[in-house]
């Protein structure tokens, strides 16, 4: 059978939409007890962690996104979680904010990623990890006395804020993460601590999950309408039929 190459082009224009289309953005549910500091290789070390005889354990194994060649991401969070199941009033939103928490919480990190302070607790971190995993000398602890900056830079196992990606909690302007050089995944977790300061630990009262959005480059996540799909093939069928009539019989 003969091939037509008119066709064939047609059917190359039809796919154009999906091809162009940016879908280059990353969903994750990240879960009130996925421990920051089990990121990458160390997720080896979760049993130490969860064996601190003062720390009581209970974390998770956090999840994470390919960086996949991005310079940067933007983030959007949603959901609440506690990580005090002490009572239902105890619940923060992705900045660590609400009633009942903390003014302030910390930790020291554990093996090769960093510790953090922040306000608030309970907050969404993350932490960039290269393709050798979490390696040497942990990096120098960021203390976030405020976290209304526009754009943050963040080094290799260096346990950073998100919070709700804002400049302010629930509002204000997209915050900019810089991936730092040689980063191939990006963790999410969350940072706690025995009365939220201190060594890793006591993420087994954790509860409740943050659903993270995350768009690399700034790029728009437009998803095209199924019914501009429908019309543009619609059209393309039509070009089709059109053409085929003007063409010779073989």
């Amino acid at each position: 059978m003969r091939k037509n190459p008119i066709l064939a082009q047609l059917f190359i224009l039809s796919m154009l939409p999906f091809a162009c289309s940016p879908w280059a953005r990353a969903d994750s549910i990240v879960n009130a007890s996925d421990d920051i500091y089990a990121a990458g290789t160390q997720a080896g070390l979760i049993a130490a962690i969860n064996a601190n005889p003062t720390g009581y354990g209970g974390g998770t194994a956090p999840g994470y996104i390919l960086t996949s060649g991005a310079t940067s991401f933007n983030f959007s969070v949603a959901g609440t979680i506690t990580i005090n199941s002490g009572g239902p009033t105890v619940y923060n939103d992705a900045d660590g904010r609400g009633t009942g928490v903390a003014a302030y919480s910390s930790s020291t990190g554990f093996g090769s990623i960093s510790g953090i302070t922040a306000p608030g607790q309970g907050y969404l971190v993350g932490v960039f990890i290269g393709s050798g995993g979490p390696s040497g000398p942990a990096p120098a602890a960021l203390d976030f006395v405020a976290t209304d900056f526009t754009s943050l830079s963040p080094v290799l196992d260096q346990t950073f804020f998100i919070g709700d990606g804002m400049t302010g909690d629930g509002s204000g302007a997209v915050q900019t993460f810089y991936v730092p050089t040689g980063a191939t995944e990006l963790y999410f977790g969350i940072s706690d601590a025995l009365d939220y300061n201190g060594a890793p630990g006591a993420y087994f009262d954790n509860i409740g999950a943050l659903d993270v959005t995350a768009t690399p480059d700034g790029e728009d996540p437009i998803t095209p309408e199924p019914s501009s799909f429908l019309l543009f093939g619609t059209g393309i069928l039509g070009m089709a039929g059109m053409m085929r009539r003007k063409l010779p019989v073989r």
